[in-house]
């Protein structure tokens, strides 16, 4: 059939091209502004599962605002193709969900986006909040293997957003409060790990100077066994290389290379995480994580897809 479509299309003049063009173009439109594009593809595909179990066990149970509900009959739940999705409950239309998930991947600040989208910062901010929890598990099964960079990046801990009642401490002010030299418990530790085939994990495992046991909060049951492990030269990878049955090869202090490994593409990342700190003018600790997950996935997109 795609062939001779496209014999079809090669035999139409430039006029009749953008004719059908110009049509293609409309019917797009009416398909997603009426949001029948994702249950089309569904319903022709036989993919159409009950979100609590997966089974497909199912039959139409009328409609609600516009959008076919189903009734599974073996936990006799009804439920549309939103539920427990990014988009369930949210009334942004398409393009407003286009335009904040643009934004967002241009690192936008929250007003700004929230100016572009239409929408009031706080519901934009609980929105960014959902997409970060969806990709929290996104291509959580793949283990780290071959040579595999790692490295911990440590930012202040901040309470943006903590209303000051709550406050376990004075509130600081840009350029007026001391900042301690070193590594304190007053910083959050991130540990960054890559291999060589750019799949990586960044995770946020507690307060102060990376332990053997952050270090394997973050890393444990996630590097394939007899992989090869380049950190610098802290002592807490030691002990974590030999529970793991890892090749440890670590660089020493002042230099940037041992026996040709280094662990430029992990400073990579912890370059891009500063860059998305900067324009986000700081970020809460509590939804640390949170951002860690959008970056991670960004950076993998932009690995893997053109």
């Amino acid at each position: 059939m795609n062939n001779e479509v496209e014999k079809n299309i090669k035999g139409m003049l430039p006029k009749e091209l953008e004719q059908v063009k110009n049509l293609v173009d409309k019917l797009l439109e009416f398909k997603i502004n009426n949001r029948t594009t994702n249950l089309e593809y569904l319903k022709r595909n036989k993919l159409i599962f009950c979100p609590n179990n997966q089974n497909h066990h199912i039959k139409k149970n009328g409609i609600k605002d516009c959008n076919q509900r189903y009734f599974c009959y073996d936990c006799k739940k009804s439920f549309s193709l939103t539920n427990k999705s990014i988009v369930e409950h949210i009334k942004l239309t398409y393009k407003q969900l286009k335009t904040l998930l643009r934004c967002m991947y241009d690192y936008k600040s929250l007003l700004e986006t929230s100016l572009e989208v239409g929408i009031s910062k706080t519901s934009t901010f609980e929105l960014q909040i959902r997409i970060f929890d969806a990709l929290e598990t996104f291509d959580s099964d793949k283990l780290l293997q071959g040579v595999v960079q790692v490295d911990e990046k440590y930012e202040r801990i901040s309470f943006k957003g903590f209303p000051k009642e709550k406050m376990p401490r004075s509130s600081r002010h840009n350029g007026k409060d001391k900042h301690v030299s070193g590594i304190s418990n007053d910083q959050i530790c991130i540990v960054v790990a890559i291999d060589e085939n750019d799949y990586m994990v960044i995770k946020v495992v507690g307060n102060g100077n990376a332990s053997t046991s952050m270090i394997s909060k973050a890393l444990k049951n996630k590097i394939m066994k007899k992989s090869i492990l380049i950190t610098d030269s802290k002592n807490s990878y030691i002990d974590f290389a030999k529970e793991n049955d890892l090749k440890l090869i670590q660089i020493p202090k002042g230099c940037h290379k041992s026996n040709d490994y280094t662990i430029n593409d992990v400073n990579e990342i912890m370059t891009e995480i500063s860059s998305y700190l900067f324009h986000k003018k700081g970020v809460s600790s509590r939804h640390m994580q949170h951002h860690m997950n959008f970056i991670r996935y960004r950076k993998i997109i932009k690995y893997t897809v053109e």
